[in-house]
């Protein structure tokens, strides 16, 4: 049997958005902060290609994603679904702004032309990849897609070199019917983030302790960074102190 497949990957320089966010759930909520996001998109087809001889013009890829990219550049990215931040609108000196209250007590206002509103729950490059595969899907247009042979895409959301998230979805036959809510990837429950492993310190640590997922598991280098530093403290205490 013919098992012969044919796939394209599109990655450009020009797949990137530069944007602000923090990620928040009960009881966490990271320090506002930013990234140099990369977006990759790859295209799984039969096996047989078009009769133009391709999978799909890479061209129409390229179009489709740096315009969506481009929607989030320079902007916060502000998750609508959230449920534990208070989104509101508000005027001020003539301006719209949209204000954010979290859990904290914290309070965040933006210029509303600033914000990139998002339904999603999470600001994480997984939720970002998955709302990223439905802007993308609907400007390549499913049904096209489809008629040439492709079944699958798949969406790289990246915050930084070596750590990405990918979305993979068969491509619905009737998007009418289908609710691509990203909600419904989400799991139910008290699912926490683990505290960093390499700090023994941290082993009953609760989640809020590990400020930032860039500074915890996502990252280990940092708390043996963390680590190294506390230890050459105490050093400059002893030597200080004589």
């Amino acid at each position: 049997m013919n098992k012969t497949l044919f796939e394209v990957h599109v990655s450009k320089d020009t797949f990137k958005f530069n944007a602000a966010h923090f990620v928040a759930y009960p009881g966490f909520r990271e320090r506002l902060h930013g990234h140099n996001y990369r977006v990759s998109v790859r295209l799984l087809g039969s096996r047989k290609i078009g009769p133009d001889g391709y999978v799909i013009d890479y061209g129409c890829v390229k179009n489709v994603t740096k315009r969506v990219c481009k929607e989030l550049n320079e902007h916060f990215l502000c998750p609508t679904l959230s449920n534990v931040l208070e989104i509101t609108t508000c005027t001020m000196e003539s301006r719209e702004s949209i204000s954010i209250k979290c859990e904290d007590g914290s309070i965040f206002v933006f210029p509303k032309t600033d914000v990139a509103m998002i339904p999603i729950v999470h600001a994480t490059t997984e939720e970002l990849a998955i709302y990223l595969w439905g802007r993308i899907l609907h400007g390549l247009d499913a049904q096209y897609l489809l008629k040439r042979g492709i079944h699958t895409m798949e969406v790289k959301c990246a915050e930084a070199i070596g750590q990405d998230a990918t979305f993979r979805l068969e491509i619905p036959t009737d998007l009418e019917g289908h609710s691509f809510d990203v909600s419904q990837y989400i799991m139910n429950g008290n699912v926490v983030p683990m505290p960093c492993p390499s700090n023994p310190d941290m082993k009953q640590a609760a989640p809020s302790d590990c400020t930032s997922r860039n500074q915890c598991c996502r990252n280990k280098g940092d708390c043996s960074k963390s680590e190294l530093s506390v230890k050459l403290q105490k050093l400059a205490d002893m030597i200080n102190n004589g």
